[in-house]
């Protein structure tokens, strides 16, 4: 390990070793979303610089666990490192040379997001755990009547569009929903379907109910992506599932699956007691709530992440950067957070537990509001920032003295920017500023709120620059007063397909970031490779198991 500065190198050997010996650490790509999607460091984590300050402290609360930045090549790295250091982080290091030189030295970047979990969703389809139909099947199936078919993804998704006669149930309530419904687990006349968008939550909501006992249940290949590509269409309207709440039999059948489901799995059970604490010395361990979101909001255990047991293979690993550390699911009682601890350790996971009593057995505070509730607590304001308002913002724009940097991530500015923005990512400021400003240029700088840019606006002051403004109240109270904004990439310099794939899972996208039917072959072809890897891998004398290098 070199050191330039106050920065120090690793390379990439010493990684390799850390995973071997399940040390814990964060391996974090400190480029965009997008940039990292299209190729990354397997095992490794997106957070992008310009979000640093506000979501690390999050994702990674103990200060001395070791953080490794990485980005192309050194540049943003390095500055990501220094805010690290800014933060408290006491073993902080950059990778040398980026993915850039990873990739020289002749490795293979991964594509896409989510790819531990996405991988065990193949795992499941490649060793025949788990039946997969098509929509021309599907369709046929219900034509033919007496067919529940069961939407698994989150109610936004589900308001966008599904499968017509879909019923909403989130994956992680589908053992207890059936159960529920006293559906007899040996019936071949009632075909259980279950969808997402794609495969992998569809795949592992009919696993469950396939190790639940109902051997008639199969996933929608390919999701709705498939059933549009079929030339059918989406239905809109809300389907919430209006059948018999689980009774005290279906309750117990529920409990006794979980009890089941965890038996065989290196989980187990952990006292609150036990809980470790950030500060407190002992090991890394995030508290997962894999309850609702309604739930979490409504009460939970500070500090505690929100990720419904349904959604853990499909989000999870941007939520987790230190991946050997303990994870400890919690739910009301311990039927869901056993099932979460149980596919969590098959995922591959090395260190997973459930809280032993469920919620009831904590006594500590609770705290209520839903997952982003900390935004509202933080603030990066200072006497050396100024602010303008939207009146002086439009009069600036219509004379034309003066520049607007949105500093958000391509699709937010995607989706909704002012008129005559200049889109530079916050956590690249410091490389493209140049190709629009002088010091002396005029800067307004607008984020969603004034979050990143406060921020942005401090980094541009540290440049040089004389004339710097943050927009006061953001491009969340400039739409709200009514004022005009535009759809679309103009002043933007990313590609469409870096834009694309910034966009988040649940997010709402503008028409131009919308999937078309090339890139849902790509996104479907890719996770299928996923599980063709696996076989490959199988075949050649590795393992089949996926997760096991998750680093």
């Amino acid at each position: 390990m070199t050191a330039v500065d106050d920065v120090a190198f690793v390379d990439f050997d010493e990684i390799e070793r850390w995973r071997a010996e399940g040390k814990a650490h964060a391996l974090l790509d400190v480029r965009e979303r997008g940039e990292y999607a299209l190729g990354q460091i397997p095992g490794s984590c997106p957070l992008p610089r310009g979000l640093i300050e506000i979501c690390l402290e999050r994702l990674v609360p103990w200060k001395d666990v070791p953080l490794v930045l990485y980005s192309n090549g050194n540049l943003r790295s390095v500055l990501a490192a220094r805010t690290c250091l800014r933060l408290g982080y006491r073993d902080v290091r950059v990778l040398a040379g980026g993915i850039q030189q990873w990739a020289a030295d002749g490795r293979s970047p991964a594509y896409g997001v989510n790819v531990i979990g996405k991988t065990f969703g193949e795992k499941l389809s490649v060793t025949d755990q788990v039946q997969q139909l098509t929509p021309d099947e599907v369709a046929a199936l219900t034509e033919a009547g007496g067919t529940l078919i069961f939407d698994a993804r989150t109610s936004r998704e589900h308001a966008k569009g599904h499968i017509p006669g879909a019923y909403h149930v989130p994956g992680g309530e589908l053992v207890s929903t059936v159960f529920g419904a006293g559906i007899d687990r040996t019936d071949r006349t009632a075909p259980i379907i279950v969808h997402c968008a794609g495969r992998t939550r569809s795949i592992v909501g009919a696993y469950l109910l396939r190790q639940a006992g109902f051997d008639n249940v199969f996933a929608l290949r390919n999701g709705t992506m498939a059933w549009v590509m079929s030339g059918r269409e989406l239905e809109t309207e809300h389907r919430p599932w209006t059948g018999s709440e689980p009774g005290s039999e279906g309750t117990a059948r529920s409990a006794g699956f979980a009890r089941d489901f965890v038996t065989g799995t290196h989980a187990f059970p952990l006292a609150a007691s036990e809980l470790p604490a950030p500060g407190d010395g002992r090991e890394p361990c995030y508290i997962i709530d894999v309850r609702l979101v309604e739930e979490f909001t409504a009460g939970h255990i500070p500090g505690a992440i929100s990720c419904p047991a349904g959604q853990l293979a499909n989000a999870v690993d941007e939520q987790i950067a230190v991946r050997d550390a303990l994870l400890v699911c919690y739910s009301g009682t311990e039927t869901r957070a056993r099932i979460g601890a149980g596919l969590l350790a098959r995922i591959g996971y090395r260190r997973v537990a459930w809280l032993a009593g469920g919620l009831a057995e904590w006594s500590g505070p609770v705290d209520a509001g839903d997952p982003n509730a900390y935004l509202d607590d933080l603030a990066f304001s200072g006497p050396d920032v100024q602010t303008i308002d939207g009146d002086g913002l439009s009069e600036l724009l219509r004379d034309g003295t003066g520049m607007l940097i949105d500093v958000r991530r391509s699709s937010e500015y995607a989706l909704s920017h002012i008129p005559r923005s200049v889109w530079i990512p916050r956590g690249d400021l410091e490389r493209r500023i140049g190709a629009h400003a002088t010091a002396d240029t005029r800067l307004v700088v607008a984020s969603d709120r004034e979050l990143r840019s406060t921020l942005a606006a401090k980094t541009l002051l540290e440049l040089g620059h004389r004339n710097v403004s943050v927009l006061a109240g953001g491009v969340n109270e400039w739409i709200s007063s009514g004022r005009a904004v535009e759809e679309g990439l103009d002043g933007a310099d990313v590609s469409l397909a870096e834009a694309k794939e910034d966009a988040e899972l649940v997010a709402r996208r503008p028409r131009l970031l919308e999937r078309n039917r090339d890139d849902m072959v790509r996104y479907l072809d890719w996770e299928e490779r996923l599980g063709e890897e696996l076989l490959a891998n199988a075949k050649a004398g590795g393992s089949a198991e996926p997760g096991e290098d998750h680093g």
